[in-house]
C-alpha cells in the first residue's frame, strides 16, 4: 500500500500509515481519531481535523430514470481550512453526521 499523503503541505501525522489502518470506512472515505482519508485513484489523501476551521452543509441532485426523471438530493460536507476547501460528497445523510461527530470529538 503506499503512503497516505496530506491534502495540506506542511501539516503531516507522523504514522499515517497506522492512522489508516486504525481508520473505520464511512462509504467511500476512512475516518480515523485524528484524520479524513479520501481516496484518490488506487492512492488516499488526507485532511487532518486539527486543520478543519470550519464546516458547511451543501447538496447535489442526482436525476436517474428514462421514462419519468426522478431526482434525489444527496448531501455535500465542505471542509474548510486557512487556504482551501474540501468537498465530500456522502449517500446518506447519516455518513456526513459520522465525519461532523469525529470532527467535533477534536
Amino acid at each position: 500500500m503506499f503512503e497516505p499523503k496530506s491534502l495540506i503541505a506542511g501539516k503531516e501525522l507522523a504514522a499515517p500509515k497506522d492512522d489508516f489502518n486504525s481508520a473505520e470506512r464511512v462509504e467511500q472515505f476512512r475516518v480515523s481519531r485524528q484524520a479524513v482519508y479520501i481516496p484518490a485513484g488506487l492512492r488516499w489523501n488526507y485532511i487532518l481535523f486539527s486543520e478543519v476551521r470550519g464546516t458547511e452543509y451543501s447538496h447535489r441532485n442526482i436525476t436517474a430514470g428514462k421514462c419519468v426523471a426522478v431526482t434525489e438530493q444527496r448531501p455535500v460536507l465542505i471542509l474548510k481550512t486557512d487556504d482551501q476547501s474540501f468537498p465530500l460528497a456522502f449517500e446518506k445523510p447519516e455518513s456526513m453526521e459520522k465525519l461532523l461527530s469525529a470532527i467535533s470529538g477534536n
